[in-house]
């Protein structure tokens, strides 16, 4: 009778135990490998954040079936994923595409322990944490000595050609796709090159005036800011057509940050001056 009494009392501490280890198992950490799916429990009326552990941002998100829905913050690298459906049973894929690779995460809904709130992923191979090391050995340069010429060649040619990139290895090529619109025309802050042994970032602007006036916007009236804050540009290079730009006509310019010790990955944004109608506006009573 001693020994059923003892396995009555352990039968249901071994369930409590099981049961805190499934509920603790949702916080574990993990690491994504590149066309490997990862499998993701979240729960009806919960939110699910998933935590990436790298300065590498997530560059596109396809969701497979609207089961579920999705917020990606890209300042903290997190992903929020929501069920879009009241009742379990159900599942879908979202693909992540991070750096040249892509991440597959399978979303089940269900409605037990199996559901997970917070996950916090690795990168397989994820050389971003020491990658950028070599930025604390380099010298801060004077503006004539910024090669920024030279720099915008490399950008240009390393956006084809894999054997230039590779016998460069302090170089890097960062997509940034950021898109602002400035007097009815679309100004986009394409890319950046970082040259990691020079600290030097430089960053690619290209817009066409697709209005029927004549434009005038002067390099030295982009600015470059991270979280707000303006970052010192040391050198500017035009490719165009002169001062004004008529319509129809292509200007790209060519932006330097040297010896500021900041990442590529950096949620960099382009500083544009008031259109033509925010002037007026701000110029009328």
């Amino acid at each position: 009778m001693r020994r059923d009494l003892q396995r009555g009392l352990l039968l249901p501490l071994f369930l409590f135990a099981a049961g805190l280890a499934a509920r603790e198992t949702p916080a574990a950490g993990g690491e994504l490998r590149a066309g490997i799916p990862d499998e993701i429990f979240v729960a009806p009326g919960r939110a699910t954040t998933i935590q990436f552990q790298t300065d590498q941002k997530v560059a596109a998100i396809s969701l497979a079936s609207p089961v579920v829905t999705y917020k990606y913050d890209r300042s903290l690298n997190q992903l929020e994923i929501t069920p879009a459906v009241r009742s379990g049973g159900v599942e879908t894929n979202l693909n992540l595409r991070i750096g040249a690779q892509v991440y597959i995460l399978v979303v089940k809904v269900v409605t037990d322990v199996r559901a997970q709130f917070l996950r916090r992923f690795t990168l397989e191979d994820d050389a971003s944490a020491d990658d950028e090391a070599g930025l604390a050995r380099s010298q801060i340069l004077r503006p004539e000595d910024v090669d920024l010429v030279g720099a915008a060649k490399a950008l240009e040619r390393a956006e084809d050609d894999p054997v230039f990139r590779r016998a460069h290895s302090n170089l890097r090529v960062e997509a940034l796709r950021r898109d602002y619109t400035w007097n009815d025309c679309l100004v986009s802050l394409e890319d950046l090159v970082q040259f990691i042994d020079l600290d030097l970032l430089v960053f690619r602007v290209r817009w066409v005036n697709r209005t029927r006036d004549a434009l005038f916007l002067d390099p030295s009236q982009y600015a470059l800011l991270v979280a707000g804050q303006k970052i010192p540009i040391v050198a500017r290079y035009k490719i165009g057509v002169g001062a004004v730009v008529y319509p129809g006509q292509l200007e790209t310019v060519y932006l330097a940050v040297q010896g500021c010790r900041l990442s590529r990955n950096n949620d960099w944004e382009l500083g544009l001056p008031p259109d033509a109608a925010a002037v007026g506006r701000l110029s009328s009573p």
